[in-house]
């Protein structure tokens, strides 16, 4: 099955779509700032990035720079997580090639999941764990 990373600083956000990913039967790393992704990234196997932008040590603006400039990750499928009050910064990640981009705001696990299935190439009401 696909493996993500999920870079997020809130925990009770990470707990939720973590749950609900895992459910569908994808695997979750989780890097709590940009920092620890960018090392994560370095080390492993992503199939796609879910990305927050605001976050501590190191920006998820950052984090996508580092993606789209390494050559081994740099087709890696990124969706954004962003607050809608980050309007420049979101705009700024579009421009640097993100796959997606979904506001915190107006996403439920449904759509998130949804998303990361067509982004990956699956379709969006098939189940993802083995039969």
């Amino acid at each position: 099955m696909s493996t993500i990373l999920y870079v997020e600083d809130n925990p009770i956000v990470v707990q939720a779509y973590r749950n609900v990913l895992t459910r569908e039967g994808f695997t979750v790393e989780v890097a709590e700032d940009g920092l620890v992704a960018m090392k994560k990234l370095a080390m492993g196997k992503f199939d796609l990035v879910l990305l927050d932008l605001l976050m501590p040590k190191i920006n998820g603006t950052d984090v996508l720079k580092y993606i789209r400039s390494t050559p081994a990750l740099k087709s890696l499928p990124v969706i954004v997580l962003s607050d809608g009050s980050m309007a420049d910064v979101a705009t700024n990640a579009l421009a640097l090639g993100v796959t997606a981009a979904l506001l915190k705001s107006q996403c439920n696990p449904k759509t998130l999941v949804q998303t990361v299935k067509t982004v990956l190439g699956l379709p969006p009401d098939a189940p993802t764990l083995p039969a």
